[in-house]
C-alpha cells in the first residue's frame, strides 16, 4: 500500500531529522564551552601581564640588560598568549553562532517531518476507514480463492463454456434454423 510506505518514509526522515539535531546540539555545547575556556585562557593572560607589569613597575630598582631582555620576553610571550586566546574566543564565538543556526534549522527540518508523520498517519486511517474491507479480503491468496469459487459456479461455467467460436456458430446456426 502507497500510503504505509509513504508513512515508513516519512518516519524515516523523522528519525534522520531527529539524530541531525541531537548532534547540532552537541555540536552547539562544545562550541560553547570552547568559547568559555578560550575567554577563560584570555582573562588569565591578561590577569597575569597586568600582575607582572604591576611589580616590576613596584619595585624602582635598576634592571640589568639580560634581566630586562628576559623581562621583556616574558611579557611578549604573556601578550602572544592573550592575543591568541583572544582570537581563539573569537573564533569559537562565531562556531557557537554558526552551530546555533544550524541546530535552528535542524529543530526547523525536524518539525516539518513531524508534522508529515502526523499528515501520512491521518491520511492511512482515513483511508482505511473508507475502504471498509472485509478482513478476508484483505490478503491476495485469499482474494484469488474467493474469485475462483464465484467463478465455478454452475451459472458461470455455463456461460463461459458457451463463449467460444464453436458456441457463437452453433447460435447462428439454431438461430437461422
Amino acid at each position: 500500500m502507497a500510503e504505509e510506505r509513504r508513512l515508513k518514509i516519512a518516519k524515516r526522515q523523522l528519525l534522520l531529522a531527529q539524530i541531525a539535531r541531537r548532534e547540532a546540539r552537541l555540536a552547539l555545547a562544545n562550541a560553547i564551552a570552547e568559547e568559555e575556556r578560550s575567554a577563560a585562557i584570555q582573562g588569565r593572560a591578561n590577569d597575569l601581564l597586568n600582575e607582572y607589569a604591576r611589580r616590576n613597575g613596584d619595585r624602582g630598582k635598576v634592571h640589568l640588560g639580560g634581566s630586562l631582555s628576559s623581562d621583556l620576553a616574558f611579557i611578549h610571550s604573556l601578550q602572544r598568549m592573550s592575543h591568541s586566546a583572544g582570537q581563539a574566543h573569537a573564533d569559537a564565538r562565531e562556531q557557537a553562532e554558526f552551530q546555533m543556526r544550524t541546530l535552528a534549522a535542524a529543530e526547523t527540518r525536524m518539525s516539518a517531518h513531524e508534522e508529515r508523520v502526523a499528515s501520512e498517519s491521518r491520511a492511512l486511517v482515513q483511508l482505511r476507514e473508507r475502504r471498509e474491507i472485509p478482513p478476508e479480503l484483505t490478503t491476495p491468496p485469499k482474494v484469488a480463492r474467493k474469485l475462483q469459487k464465484a467463478l465455478a459456479t454452475p451459472d458461470q461455467s455455463a456461460a463461459t463454456a458457451q463463449s467460444g467460436p464453436e458456441a457463437a456458430h452453433r447460435r447462428s446456426r439454431d438461430a437461422g434454423a
